[in-house]
């Protein structure tokens, strides 16, 4: 039993913090030290992954100000972000505007517990506006590994294409950090759902959201609470009832309080944890011949390509 702690944040950087909660006017090098406060938390929750929201340091500013704020990858914004991954063991998402190769991209970064930047990715669908402010659009999806898992990036307005979101699952992704300065709302559970990855969003508004597999909202930010956190188990297991749904009073009885079952009756789905360090769950699966919900989907695809290749008289 292995837990992941993920944390994520929101800034709300167009209200002050004080009454009478006027609208505020962002100091980069403010916002920058707000982001870095809050690395600092979620280090002191021994988080493993923290996410702050796209080119957060400029959050609030008119896109007239992209070029002014545009670093170079090794520039001080990401250098303060490295020192606080490594000083605090934690990897670290941002969003941030930076240049490469003469140009300026909206990218995510992705920095590893020594600090090391380990993988970036440049919006691949910026705004009509960002472009007009000198972004270039990117060229492709990205997914890292990591000792964590494997990790997508996506930023903002990548919300609106679909392919995009399958093609990191088809790399193999096992979380998606969305970095935003909006909300982005039930797509993002639809395309947790859809893709069977946790998606962890943080924003410049109000609502960074932690959603596990099943498009649930986990944990979420608010006006008060910038930062929020989520417990993940990586052994946990999900499981189709087709043909299975009869052994989990057995498994409960069987494992008692060693093993927490969660039932999800209109999906026809089911999720196995073990609560005892010295129980794997794929034993349990093992003992009681349950097959998860990945290797059931392989099955069937098996199945109906052997049933399209026989002829309608049964003979092959």
């Amino acid at each position: 039993m292995t837990i992941l702690r993920i944390a994520t944040t929101s800034l709300a950087t167009l209200e002050d913090f004080a009454p009478p909660y006027n609208l505020a006017h962002p100091d980069p090098d403010e916002t920058l030290a707000r982001g870095l406060e809050l690395i600092d938390a979620a280090g002191a929750m021994k988080a493993d992954l923290v996410c702050l929201p796209e080119t957060f340091k400029a959050a609030g500013l008119p896109a007239s100000r992209i070029e002014e704020l545009a670093e170079p990858l090794d520039g001080p914004s990401v250098r303060a972000l490295a020192e606080r991954a490594k000083r605090h063991r934690i990897h670290v998402v941002a969003g941030l505007f930076a240049r490469i190769d003469g140009a300026i991209s909206n990218v995510a970064i992705l920095l590893d517990r020594e600090g090391r930047l380990i993988g970036t990715y440049a919006k691949k669908h910026p705004t009509e506006g960002e472009i007009v402010g000198g972004v270039r659009p990117g060229s492709a999806s990205a997914v890292f590994k990591t000792e964590i898992g494997r990790i997508g990036l996506a930023v903002c307005f990548d919300l609106n294409w679909r392919e995009l979101w399958a093609e990191m699952k088809a790399d193999g992704a096992d979380i998606v950090c969305w970095l935003s300065a909006y909300e982005g709302g039930f797509p993002l559970q639809a395309y947790a759902w859809l893709h069977g990855f946790i998606v962890v969003s943080s924003v410049q508004s109000y609502a960074g959201k932690i959603i596990d597999r099943t498009g649930r909202i986990l944990a979420s930010t608010s006006r008060w609470g910038r930062l929020t956190s989520w417990d993940f188990d990586t052994g946990k297991r999900w499981l189709h009832t087709d043909g299975q749904g009869e052994a989990i009073l057995a498994m409960q009885k069987a494992y008692g309080d060693r093993v927490r079952v969660e039932t999800f009756g209109e999906e026809h789905m089911f999720s196995i944890e073990s609560r005892d360090p010295a129980l794997a769950v794929d034993t349990i699966l093992n003992d009681m011949g349950l097959v998860t919900m990945e290797d059931y989907i392989a099955r069937c695809d098996a199945a109906q390509r052997a049933g399209r290749g026989a002829r309608s008289d049964g003979s092959q």
